[in-house]
């Protein structure tokens, strides 16, 4: 994938295999190259669906994908992700040593220096013998006689593992559930900081996030319903100015 090519989507829909309903319908996106946009919505609203599309994990029921002038459906798949790096909500526990989960996003290509930054800036604590006993070398795995984590360990090892990959574009899709408010900020924050210019994408339902996007899209019932930055969107008055501000006072 090319990041001086921009990512269109037109007349997109999508359907679950066994399902009736479609899941997206009638997606018309354009998503320039260096943009950062956010997806952002209720749970079920499509947002995970569509960002999966846009990077040709899933293809469309019907509808087009195009990098520039090129189908996605005409790219290999290997060709097509060996520049997007990924953090997902739902992420793999590999077991591997604490290093090798880390580098295992970019086994050969990656620099290994970078892993002792990420190691300190996503809160990994690494020097915590009764966490991690031998450090990098703590193989997480209780069958191969390693440590188990907690589920707000291994989260902060799946971010640390999509940053350490050098891609093009980037796809961050909601992977703190098990981290508090302030260390999430700061890991938006950072995010915005790794994807100047690349591509890059955020899926997310908690709007406070969504406000470093150059441009955000809001999702309901499979349909793009609103469109802008934050400023014009509270200004519009419509769906994302009544979901911010309910969100708002969960922090008032």
């Amino acid at each position: 994938i090319d990041k001086e090519q921009p990512i269109v989507a037109e007349e997109v829909s999508f359907c679950y295999p066994n399902v009736k309903e479609p899941s997206l319908q009638g997606i018309n996106l354009t998503i320039q190259p260096g943009e950062i946009l956010a997806i952002v919505g209720e749970n079920g609203a499509g947002k995970t669906t569509l960002a999966r599309l846009l990077v040709g994990l899933y293809q469309a029921t019907a509808g087009s994908i195009r990098i520039g002038e090129t189908d996605l459906d005409e790219v290999s798949y290997h060709t097509r992700f060996r520049n997007v790096s990924g953090i997902f909500q739902r992420y793999q526990r590999y077991a591997l040593t604490l290093r090798d989960n880390i580098r295992i996003s970019d086994f050969g290509h990656g620099d290994e220096g970078k892993i002792p930054k990420l190691i300190s800036e996503n809160h990994i604590e690494c020097n915590d013998e009764t966490i991690y006993p031998e450090g990098l070398d703590t193989m997480l795995s209780r069958e191969f006689d390693g440590v188990e984590l907690s589920g707000g360990q291994w989260q902060r090892i799946a971010i640390a593992r999509g940053f350490y990959r050098d891609s093009k574009i980037m796809i961050l899709d909601e992977p703190t559930a098990s981290i508090d408010p302030i260390e999430e900020s700061a890991i938006y924050e950072k995010f915005a900081e790794a994807a100047r210019g690349k591509t890059a994408i955020i899926i997310t339902h908690r709007l406070a996030s969504a406000k470093m996007a150059d441009r955000i899209i809001v999702m309901q019932g499979g349909r793009i319903v609103e469109t802008g930055n934050h400023q014009e969107l509270m200004r519009k008055k419509g769906v994302y100015e009544a979901m911010y501000t309910a969100q708002a006072k969960w922090y008032q």
